[in-house]
Parts: C-alpha cells; sequence; structure tokens
C-alpha cells in the first residue's frame, strides 16, 4: 500500500495541483497568494497563483488542480470569489475547493450550505490564522484523507471556530504574480510612485461594532516578526517599490512593534 500513498502525495505536489485565486485586495499585490504560497512552498508543495483582478481565470490551470484556494480578505473578494468559485466548479468538478481568510469564517453558512437543494460553494473553509491549515488540508487531501482535520479548517457538516494562534510566519513569495508596475500607484507631487504593500499585524485588540474583524478575532491581534516583515521590504524594494502601505487593521495595535519597525 505504500507505493500508491506514494504516488498521491506526489501528484498534489507537481506544480499546478495547488491553485490559489485572489480576486480583490484593494489594487495591490495580493498577500493572500504570496504567504500561504510561501507555506505551501516551505511544505514541499508547488502552488500556481492566479490574480483575478489583473487576468482572466486560466481554464487549464483550473482543470489540473486537486486543491483551489480562494483568497478572501474582504467582502468585495468574497462576492467575487462565490463568481470564480462557480467557474471552477463548472470546469474541473472533482477538485477541493476552499475558500480562506477572513471572510470565509464569517460566512461559513453560506459557504459551506447554500439555498435548499444546490451544492454548497466550498468543500472547506479556513477562517483566522490561516497558512498552517491550508497547509495541512493540502497535506491530508495528498494522501487522500476524506475527512482532514486541522485548528480552524472546517468542511460540510463539521463546523469549527477561526484559528487564533501564533503562526511562525514565512516571508511572502510573490514568483508567479504581475510586477509591482502593474498595481496600484501613489500619485503625489513628485510624480507616480510603485507600491508594496505588506502587513505587520494581523487581527486587532479594538472591538469597534461597525468592523468584520472582532467577530473573527475577539480582540486578539498578532504581530508578524520584525525579521520577516523587513525581508518582505527588502524583496518588495529589489521588485522596484518606492512607497510602502502597510495593510494591519490597526498599525499601531502594538506600538512598540510598529514604531521600530519604522524607524528601521
Amino acid at each position: 500500500m505504500t507505493a500508491p500513498t506514494a504516488g498521491r502525495d506526489a501528484a498534489l505536489r507537481t506544480p499546478g495541483a495547488i491553485l490559489l485565486l485572489s480576486c480583490y485586495e484593494l489594487g495591490h499585490t495580493p498577500l493572500g497568494l504570496a504567504s500561504p504560497a510561501a507555506f505551501l512552498r516551505a511544505a514541499g508543495f508547488a502552488p500556481a497563483l492566479q490574480d483575478l483582478s489583473t487576468d482572466r481565470l486560466d481554464a487549464a490551470q483550473v482543470a489540473q488542480a486537486r486543491l483551489v484556494g480562494v483568497s478572501v480578505p474582504m467582502h468585495t473578494a468574497l462576492r467575487l470569489g462565490l463568481q470564480a468559485a462557480r467557474r471552477v466548479r463548472a470546469l474541473n468538478p472533482a477538485a477541493h475547493l476552499c475558500f480562506y481568510g477572513l471572510y470565509a469564517g464569517l460566512n461559513a453558512e453560506l459557504l459551506l450550505g447554500g439555498p435548499p437543494g444546490a451544492a454548497p460553494p466550498a468543500d472547506s473553509i479556513i477562517g483566522g490564522e490561516y497558512e498552517p491549515a491550508l497547509v495541512a488540508l493540502a497535506q491530508a487531501l495528498a494522501a487522500c484523507d476524506e475527512r482532514p482535520s486541522a485548528p480552524g479548517l472546517a468542511l460540510r457538516g463539521h463546523p469549527a471556530p477561526p484559528r487564533l494562534a501564533r503562526t511562525d510566519f514565512l516571508p511572502p513569495v510573490r514568483s508567479g504574480l504581475r510586477p509591482l508596475a502593474d498595481y496600484a500607484r501613489l500619485e503625489g507631487p513628485a510624480g507616480t510612485r510603485t507600491v508594496g504593500y505588506t502587513e505587520a499585524s494581523r487581527g486587532c485588540k479594538h472591538l469597534c461594532r461597525h468592523c468584520p474583524i472582532p467577530p473573527a478575532y475577539g480582540g486578539r491581534f498578532f504581530v508578524v516578526p520584525r525579521s520577516v516583515v523587513l525581508a518582505d521590504v527588502a524583496a518588495l524594494v529589489a521588485a522596484g517599490a518606492e512607497h510602502l502601505t502597510f495593510g494591519d487593521p490597526d498599525f499601531l495595535n502594538g506600538p512598540g512593534h510598529a514604531l521600530a519597525l519604522v524607524r528601521t
């Protein structure tokens, strides 16, 4: 039985067997692809990345994927992601479809339930700090585990709260995406500048009622280690960034961490 299992594992580790999709991240290079790509590659997988805010869905890539992950960090991404998921289902009904990110957990009933008589949009969802659970899902599918289990990973009929635990972050990997110059730019008196986007923390210590983050994080936040942020910044500058945007829900959740980063 060892050889068939090894064969299945190798199949999911072939380039493109995992496909990560982003639909909307406010015009910047999608961190919702770059961060999980780093984790998956570190685990021996070779995910393909598609940013549907800049390119059409690649039907050939969808057809060869066994696991398709849809990044949904905000409401607009969720609405567009649902449209993309319908197209993925039509092109490759056998693929496992996972929604991950802030709006995955907040919309579990929609994504794993759906209207009566209709197939749910997703096979699984991951809320909270999603990267480790996405790797665990890929590893389980590689081993043909029909009911994968990991903190934050919810399946049809098996709900799970968001994963709220510290993550050993890795510098994001943006290879396979368009260059920074194809994304949003900063316009000012000195002209137009190419923008790089990163994050120094996740979650938020505040409980503002208008915000979608408290229902997922409950007042908790997690800092991204300074070494990881600085490595990402260096990579962005090397890729042509002339201005940096930090997308933290509240950059001053941890003032000591944030200010030290800015000074560095």
